[in-house]
């Protein structure tokens, strides 16, 4: 299992992409959770309480690295903001 931060506990997340007929659970933290569901390609997103990961550790890496650079890429209107 992945190393966190410590004080990052991570939780149990279902989602679908909204070119995906299947949904996916992953162990994510609450932050990588907030930016998957803030993507506008997840029709579905949520905190499960029971259930098994059916992604590799692979595959949730990949799926960590493309969440953080959709977020990180669009800083939105809180980068508009500050200007």
């Amino acid at each position: 299992m992945k190393s966190y931060p410590m004080g990052e506990e991570t939780i149990l997340v279902k989602f679908r992409f909204d070119d995906e007929s299947e949904p996916k659970v992953g162990r994510f933290t609450y932050e990588q959770y907030d930016n998957l569901r803030s993507l506008p390609v997840v029709v579905e997103c949520k905190i499960i309480s029971e259930g098994k990961p059916t992604l590799s550790e692979s595959d949730m890496e990949t799926i960590n690295k493309k969440i953080s650079e959709a977020c990180g890429s669009d800083k939105g209107h809180t980068s508009r903001l500050s200007k």
